[in-house]
């Protein structure tokens, strides 16, 4: 197999505490020439799906790699650790628990799947198999095996075959749509209070556009894109969000529904939390209906 000389790690382990340099110095030591890319170690502790958002997210801007991805709140269980080929020719490792499968997809697609072995794997890699801990697979097992990966070992070496089909896959996203609305859940607040949402910017344009509402002073072509803004339990909207190409278009104070760096529909404040602002967090559905006009109050 290819030599990656590549890898790249995500987790949720955080940068105390050891965990992140524990792992890092399995990779040099039995990989000594690879580069080790670090993606992201403040992924919310045990929070899968937002792992798997940004694994898939950045995995395919690297050139190609062992990608190593640890969000593991199964560690120890009979849940199956993972090594997957893609299309692309990258490899990715980690659990079976949906981590990896979005990123899969956007590597090509996944070819072939292996249960990694952890007696196979610290064999290979000059390791005493009976000093594999129960709760930290990321050192004792997912970085050995990133490690030889990138390194040329065949994945076939390090465990059995697996069905893909047999993946653990994380459930799709439920998005609700009206005549003149559209619900869905908030995948990320990042540290600028951005509120992004489960929804390609794309329907919330064309919503817009197929409402025909057309004004000179439209901030895209189509629609004037004034929608109310409602978040689960908080009952009737009191917020109204108007669509910006960019911060810079909003006044202070002023809500505006953005396409993200990730094509994604988001809301912002100029220069504040918008997730603050809306008291909104991650996991919690909002509810975005068009409006011909903006209500009384809201700004122009």
């Amino acid at each position: 197999m290819k030599c990656l000389q590549n890898i790249t790690f995500l987790s949720d382990f955080g940068w105390g505490g050891g965990y992140v340099a524990a792992c890092e110095a399995t990779l040099a030591r039995l990989s000594p020439h690879a580069r080790v890319f670090h993606i992201s170690h403040e992924v919310p502790v045990g929070d899968v799906a937002a792992g798997a958002l940004v694994l898939a997210r950045v995995a395919a801007l690297y050139p190609h790699a062992a990608h190593l991805a640890v969000v593991d709140p199964g560690v120890g269980t009979a849940r199956r650790a993972l090594a997957l080929a893609t299309a692309r020719g990258d490899l990715l490792v980690g659990p079976d628990n949906g981590l990896l499968v979005d990123a899969g997809k956007v590597l090509g697609g996944m070819d072939k799947g292996w249960a990694l072995e952890a007696d196979a794997v610290r064999g290979l890699a000059g390791l005493p198999s009976e000093d594999v801990s129960m709760t930290f697979h990321g050192r004792d097992l997912f970085a050995p095996a990133s490690a030889l990966l990138a390194s040329g070992v065949e994945p076939a070496a390090l465990g059995s075959p697996l069905d893909l089909t047999s993946l653990v896959r994380l459930s799709p996203p439920t998005v609700d749509r009206s005549q003149d609305g559209l619900s869905a859940p908030v995948v990320e607040v990042d540290r600028f209070g951005n509120v992004a949402l489960d929804l390609g910017f794309e329907d919330i344009a064309a919503l817009a556009e197929q409402q025909g509402h057309q004004d000179s002073r439209d901030s895209v072509p189509g629609g004037r894109g004034t929608f109310l803004v409602g978040v689960e339990g908080e009952g009737a909207p009191d917020w109204t969000a108007r669509i910006v190409h960019t911060y810079g278009d909003l006044a202070a104070g002023e809500l505006g529904l953005f396409k993200d760096s990730w094509g994604q529909a988001a809301l912002a404040l100029n220069g504040a939390s918008a997730a603050e602002f809306l008291g909104v967090r991650r996991n919690e559905r909002v509810t975005l209906t068009l409006v011909s006009r903006s209500p009384q109050g809201a700004s122009e």
